[in-house]
């Protein structure tokens, strides 16, 4: 019997669709700026209802840390792969534990359940 709900559940449920955040470890390299370091991740997009995700950097406490990146919130269209680079400085390259992503919806007149995905890359 549990087998069958299982199988039904399965296929009722779909599937989840969420972004990419590569690489999942991504190492930090010296800038073209003194005291700056500086990684470099891909974002794809495989949510047709999204299209701006909002950027930010971790320590292990979850605590936000200051970075530079040429935008905090990014544009990718559906299926599209954009490039983002990601500075911080040098003395709080320690502290870096986690640089995420997190979908952002358009605000609409509607009181629809929006599903919110966040994709982090941890570093060793």
């Amino acid at each position: 019997m549990f087998r069958y709900v299982f199988m039904v559940m399965a296929l009722i449920g779909g599937y989840a669709n969420a972004h990419q955040f590569l690489p999942t470890y991504p190492k930090f390299e010296h800038s073209f700026i003194t005291g700056v370091m500086q990684t470099k991740m891909e974002l794809f997009n495989k949510r047709s209802d999204v299209e701006y995700y909002e950027l930010g950097v971790y320590d292990k406490d979850w605590n936000a840390l200051p970075f530079a990146s040429e935008s905090k919130i990014i544009q990718v269209n559906y299926l599209q792969t954009k490039p983002v680079n990601v500075y911080i400085k040098r003395e709080d390259l320690i502290r870096v534990t986690y640089i995420c992503t997190e979908s952002k919806h358009k605000r609409e007149g509607s009181r629809n359940t929006v599903i919110s995905t966040q994709i982090c890359s941890k570093i060793k």
